[in-house]
């Protein structure tokens, strides 16, 4: 006797929806998948040819469930106080991981500076942190941020699926 096409729909479900344990996989380390970088030649829209890099390791990010805030930081030319990008986003990356789980998914350069998107653990504790630095006697360079919840990383699902 065969399982019903719902028996056997049911075994699937059970075996493939794992419930994940997310204090396990943090202290683990698996929150964070291995980079892969991608690196992308784009043009402005002022003409200017600039190179962009999105982090395609997070291309099937099992854990997306547990950090739905999506933030775009923005740190304009004017504003980087004399650091490089690379300096910047390191800054960023390291600061806002201090205060939870903080994904650098791709760093895009635009006409007036740099855009950095991040998925984050926690929307207060990432709102908090980010007002910290925000206003720190000790803050190297401005930045701008809008935080919302983007729970299925649609944001990024086109650069995933192209890169």
């Amino acid at each position: 006797r065969y399982p019903t096409f719902e028996n056997q729909l049911n075994m699937f479900k059970r075996l493939f929806n794992k419930k994940f344990d997310w204090q396990k996989v943090k202290a683990s380390g698996e929150a964070f998948p291995k980079p892969k970088i991608s690196v992308v030649s784009t043009t402005l829209e002022n003409g200017t040819v600039a190179t962009a890099w999105i982090n395609v390791g997070y291309r099937n990010y099992p854990y997306k469930e547990f950090c739905q805030t999506l933030g775009i930081l923005n740190v304009d030319f004017e504003d980087m106080g004399g650091l490089d990008y690379s300096e910047i986003q390191t800054y960023l990356d390291t600061e806002l991981n201090k205060a939870c789980v903080s994904h650098l998914i791709s760093r895009i350069p635009t006409e007036t500076g740099i855009e950095m998107l991040f998925y984050f653990e926690n929307q207060d504790i990432i709102q908090n942190k980010l007002e910290e630095l925000y206003k720190s006697d000790d803050l190297l360079f401005d930045f701008g941020c809008r935080l919302k919840t983007d729970s299925e990383w649609e944001t990024i699902d086109n650069m995933m699926k192209n890169y």
